[in-house]
């Protein structure tokens, strides 16, 4: 299906970002002591800092064109517009006391087990949605370019998931 106009990125980043709340909100559910979706859920002009944790933040990545990742692409389909997708999700890590002893295992393992369970649930649930026409009903194809932790900065740790869909661009008279 052939995109409407310049805002359809906009509404894709829209589209992934529900997905994404919505995967996350799936963890208390599986386990109750854990968090799930931050309440500052929103779409980034671009690459997110960790100024403030938790946080989800959907942004779109980079535009390149390739081909059809599906097995013998027909003459139309042979361009493909490639929209990378980026769900960054952050938690706050423990710090050190007020006398400047560092966290405890205890805490820095409580702190892993709710990244953990934001990266297995983006992983998986998105995938499912995907799965079930739920997502990317518009896209062509997807390809998961992976979910890589984020490097732990300022009191913040989580995870970056990328995503490549290809999807039409829009038709105009010139």
């Amino acid at each position: 299906m052939a995109g409407t106009g310049p805002d359809d990125l906009h509404v894709l980043a829209t589209d992934f970002l529900a997905a994404c709340v919505e995967a996350l909100d799936t963890i208390p559910i599986f386990a109750p002591g854990l968090g799930g979706s931050p309440g500052r859920s929103f779409i980034a002009p671009g690459q997110p800092t960790y100024d403030c944790c938790p946080q989800l933040t959907v942004h779109i990545g980079p535009l390149s064109e390739g081909v059809s990742a599906r097995p013998v692409p027909s003459a139309s389909d042979f361009r493909v517009n490639r929209v990378g997708l980026v769900a960054t999700v952050i938690r706050c890590l423990p710090g050190p006391d007020k006398s400047g002893n560092p966290p405890s295992a205890v805490e820095q393992q409580d702190a892993a087990e709710q990244i953990h369970a934001d990266r297995w649930a983006l992983w998986n649930h998105v995938w499912n949605m995907q799965r079930a026409g739920l997502i990317f009903q518009r896209c062509g194809d997807v390809i998961w370019e992976g979910l890589v932790p984020v490097i732990p900065q300022g009191g913040c740790g989580g995870s970056v998931l990328t995503l490549r869909v290809g999807y039409d661009g829009y038709e105009e008279a010139l």
